[in-house]
């Protein structure tokens, strides 16, 4: 069979390198579509509970007339009725009458400081995840003005 030729090794060679390259970039836009999703649930799941414990923080110390604070905090309605946020394990607690509520997960630390009737909370979250992913933030609410 004359004129009938093969391959010649530097084409197998090419072909195979070329075809590497195409195998290499697939791979990894495959492995980003894996992963940034991933990453970025665990930061929402890092920073919605920093979110939803400031949203209350806010929602209790605007209404508050007094307020004494450290690892826990204790707020005073208008109407004597006492609001406490407590950290226990790696959640924060509201406690409000007989209802007590978690209002952050994944807690890793939580500190309540009150000055000039400003409220401070600086809390941390530490979600499971393999990206160790963390959030720490200060909030602070203002109370409502004393009566003169």
């Amino acid at each position: 069979m004359k004129g009938e030729r093969g391959y010649t090794l530097v084409e197998g060679l090419i072909a195979i390198a070329i075809t590497g390259f195409l195998v290499t970039a697939l791979s990894i836009v495959v492995q980003q579509m894996v992963v940034v999703p991933e990453r970025g649930d665990d930061q929402i799941d890092a920073i919605h509970p920093v979110q939803n414990a400031a949203h209350w923080l806010t929602l209790d110390g605007q209404t508050a007339e007094s307020a004494s604070g450290g690892s826990s905090l204790m707020l005073t309605l208008p109407n004597e009725n006492i609001i406490t946020y407590t950290f226990s394990g790696d959640k924060l607690f509201r406690l409000y009458g007989s209802s007590n509520r978690t209002i952050a997960d994944n807690v890793a630390s939580a500190n309540f400081t009150v000055l000039d009737r400003v409220i401070y909370m600086t809390i941390a979250t530490l979600p499971d995840s393999r990206w160790n992913i963390s959030e720490n933030y200060t909030y602070r609410a203002y109370m409502r003005p004393t009566e003169t």
